[in-house]
């Protein structure tokens, strides 16, 4: 997806600001050149673009050090794959880099749904063992773990959940545990529109204080107030 078919979509879906990530190749071992790319589309979208760094844990204190380089460049936040990556999630390989998180005051997101690398409750040992950062739950365990996404939200406060890849079902969850506050958009884009992103959320989540949260006030939350409005 290019930044101009990017810009498009938010525009057509009615999106002021997307946080975004470089994928792939870019997320697994080209870490510096992706992050370079984020910053310069960052600095050019200021108001439109939040730009999360993505760094592979196993390059170990390199990649420390380039976290701190990209969060310093102005990036706000860390995003890990841990099926990219090749790790499971509460392996203690990450926490170097969640340490860096912890001391820029940025949150992390997270990958979840893959069996047995990127499971809830591996995220929820990760939040319980770094309190004071607020984590992303990628997908919310989608599509297998639904059940476990919500359950999870009760063993860690500082645990929210993404709804890309969910549909209508898992939102009717949602709604039937009571999680809205603790919920956050996503469309996974461009494996998934925007657009209809929005709309299968709409169908679940009619009212207004709900959908405002999920849209913005909770991911002010995440982001401890600091997103442009």
């Amino acid at each position: 997806m290019s930044l101009d078919q990017l810009l498009t979509g938010m525009d057509e879906a009615g999106i002021a600001i997307s946080i975004v990530c470089f994928p792939d190749h870019y997320l697994a071992v080209h870490n510096t050149e992706g992050n370079n790319l984020l910053i310069s589309a960052v600095r050019a979208h200021p108001r439109r673009l939040v730009g999360m760094a993505a760094v592979n844990p196993w390059y170990g204190e390199s990649a420390v050090a380039e976290l701190r380089r990209a969060l310093g460049e102005g990036l706000t936040g860390l995003f890990l794959h841990s099926v990219y990556q090749g790790f499971i999630l509460s392996d203690p390989v990450v926490n170097p880099l969640i340490q860096v998180a912890e001391d820029f005051h940025v949150p992390v997101y997270i990958h979840t749904g893959t069996a047995g690398l990127a499971e809830p409750f591996h995220a929820v040992e990760l939040a319980r063992r770094f309190p004071k950062v607020n984590f992303i739950m990628g997908h919310a365990g989608s599509s297998d773990f639904g059940e476990d996404a919500v359950r999870s939200l009760d063993f860690a406060q500082n645990l929210w959940l993404e709804t890309s890849r969910n549909g209508p079902a898992n939102f009717c969850l949602f709604a039937a545990r009571k999680c809205f506050s603790r919920v956050v958009f996503g469309s996974s884009a461009p494996e998934y529109i925007p657009s209809v992103e929005l709309e299968n959320l709409y169908d679940v989540i009619t009212d207004p204080h709900d959908r405002e949260a999920v849209l913005f006030r909770n991911i002010q939350a995440v982001y401890r107030g600091k997103l442009n409005p």
